[in-house]
């Protein structure tokens, strides 16, 4: 398990200044004072222009050397429209190691979580090197940014709880780090460790998942299959997850596990048998044994392929949906199943 460390931690308080950062940079300032000095608040403090500085360079958004700021190629990019709003703005704050392992710790607990029973979950998850003043003194800021970007809230009674500000365009949460659970059920060590092992031991075969996932998903028909369950799962309130090898997971009233599938009636065969060995192989990967599985195609089976229907779903057990015109299809069976997904 990858713990976090010091450098996870932003020290910039604002995350909107860090935005008028990247926009100081892309007009001009280099130095740490020559972005302060464009930054209200911080004008002609340079501690605080090297803070605002390091968390656009966490971000991805400028470089640095010797104290000379230059954009990246991302953050030419984010110039475009410079808006907190901005999807790539958004992911790359959750891309952040901070959140990847905050915010699925908060939505084991939708009653949410005090402000010491946050910094004692990071402090457990924690390099032991780091100390333990480092989180304490920087939790204002870890929980302020995304409280600004819509997915924290704080309740009246001081208990912060997460958001689900997903949207079409930031469609569903992106987990960069295959160890680490999708679907966590207590967020103890004991938990991340299992997975990793079994990751561990499997490595060889997830190398070939990894890559076939990134071929899959350069296909516009898999985008479109990823975004139209993840939309109707946004609809009823779950947080669609995904990692470099799954394509989408959700907690609703059990674990659910999907993988899709582009298909035509000459591969339909050869891609459903793949998908049902992924999907299977997932579900130990996770180490989520009740996991629901379901496979979503791209195009429904002929007449001649109609018996892979009843063998997935009444010998399998894995229901099978598939895709008509943006409208999302299933028997009887899988509708009674998966309410939630709104089957035509």
């Amino acid at each position: 398990m990858r713990r976090i460390n010091s450098s996870d931690l932003p020290q910039a308080d604002r995350v909107e200044s860090v935005l008028l950062t990247v926009l100081a940079v892309a007009h001009g300032a280099r130095t740490d004072l020559e972005i302060a000095n464009k930054v209200p608040g911080i004008q002609g403090d340079d501690r605080q222009g090297r803070y605002y500085r390091k968390a656009a360079e966490m971000l991805g958004f400028i470089e640095n050397h010797k104290n000379n700021s230059t954009l990246t190629t991302k953050g030419n990019s984010l110039v475009q429209n410079p808006t907190i709003s901005n999807s790539l703005f958004i992911s790359s704050v959750l891309n952040l190691e901070i959140y990847q392992k905050l915010l699925p710790y908060l939505e084991l607990h939708p009653a949410g979580r005090t402000r010491k029973q946050i910094i004692d979950y990071l402090q457990l998850i924690a390099e032991p090197s780091m100390g333990s003043s480092m989180i304490p003194r920087r939790i204002s800021t870890i929980l302020a940014w995304p409280r600004s970007l819509g997915f924290l809230n704080l309740s009246e009674s001081g208990y912060f709880k997460i958001q689900n500000n997903f949207n079409n365009e930031v469609p569903f949460f992106k987990i960069h780090d295959y160890t680490q659970p999708l679907l966590p059920a207590t967020g103890e060590l004991n938990e991340y460790e299992e997975i990793e092992k079994r990751v561990s031991n499997a490595i060889n075969e997830i190398l070939v998942f990894k890559d076939q996932a990134k071929l899959e998903r350069a296909s516009n028909s898999h985008v479109t299959l990823v975004n139209l369950i993840a939309r109707r799962i946004r609809e009823i309130g779950g947080i669609p997850k995904s990692n470099q090898l799954i394509d989408l997971a959700v907690r609703l009233d059990q674990d659910y596990i999907f993988e899709m599938k582009s298909t035509n009636n000459k591969n339909s065969r050869s891609q459903i048998r793949k998908g049902i060995s992924q999907l299977y192989e997932y579900r130990y990967l996770q180490n989520k044994p009740q996991a629901k599985l379901i496979l979503v195609i791209e195009n429904p089976l002929n007449i001649d392929q109609s018996w892979m229907l009843d063998y997935l779903e009444m010998d399998r057990n894995i229901n099978l949906v598939w895709d008509g015109n943006n409208k999302l299809f299933g028997t009887e069976k899988t509708k009674k199943d998966l309410p939630f997904l709104n089957l035509s």
